[in-house]
C-alpha cells in the first residue's frame, strides 16, 4: 500500500497515519523474528512422519499395480494380434490350419518373447468355412502369486474358389 507523505503527521520522531486509515497496531510494525516467529510443535512432526510411513507403501502399491496392468494389457494385445495373424494365414486360399497355427506361434516368438509366457495356439474350423484361431497364455507377473491368464480368439472366412451352378 502506497502512503502519501502529505497525509502523515509527525509526532515526535516517528510518522503516524491519520486516525481514519487502516493502520496496523504499533506492536506489529516492528521487524519480524527469523523463521516466522512460530516453531511447529514436535507432535506435528511426528504426525507428518506417520502420514509418510502410511502413504509410501500405498503409493508403491499403486505404481506396481499400474505397471502390472500395463504388462497384462500388452500380453492381451499380443495374444489378439497373434490370433488374428494365425486366422488370416489359416483362411488364405490353399492354406491349412497348421500353417495358421505356425504363423501365430512365429508371431509370438518374434514379437513378444517373454511378454506372453506359456503360449498355446489352437486352430479349428467352424461350420467348415471359417478358420478359428485361439491363443492363450499368461502375462508376466510382478507379484509372484498373481496368475494373469490372457486369451484371444479370431475368426476369418476360409477363402476358396467356388464354381457357380
Amino acid at each position: 500500500m502506497d502512503l502519501d507523505m502529505a497525509h502523515l503527521e509527525t509526532v515526535g520522531d516517528s510518522p503516524q497515519r491519520p486516525s481514519g486509515s487502516c493502520a496496523m497496531p504499533p506492536h506489529r510494525l516492528g521487524p519480524r523474528p527469523r523463521g516466522g516467529g512460530h516453531r511447529p510443535s514436535r507432535r506435528r512432526g511426528d504426525a507428518g512422519l506417520a502420514e509418510f510411513v502410511v502413504c509410501l507403501p500405498v503409493f508403491f502399491l499403486l505404481v506396481i499395480g499400474g505397471v502390472q496392468y500395463a504388462l497384462w494389457s500388452h500380453a492381451s494385445h499380443l495374444a489378439r494380434a497373434a490370433a488374428e495373424q494365425g486366422s488370416q494365414v489359416a483362411s488364405g486360399y490353399g492354406s491349412t490350419l497348421s500353417a495358421g497355427s505356425q504363423a501365430a506361434q512365429s508371431f509370438i516368438a518374434t514379437t513378444g518373447r517373454g511378454t506372453l509366457t506359456d503360449p498355446q495356439v489352437v486352430t479349428s474350423t467352424s461350420s467348415g468355412d471359417v478358420a478359428q484361431v485361439t491363443v492363450t497364455g499368461r502375462a508376466q507377473a510382478l507379484i509372484p502369486w498373481l496368475d494373469l491368464t490372457v486369451s484371444a480368439t479370431s475368426n476369418a472366412p476360409i477363402q476358396e474358389y467356388r464354381t457357380s451352378g
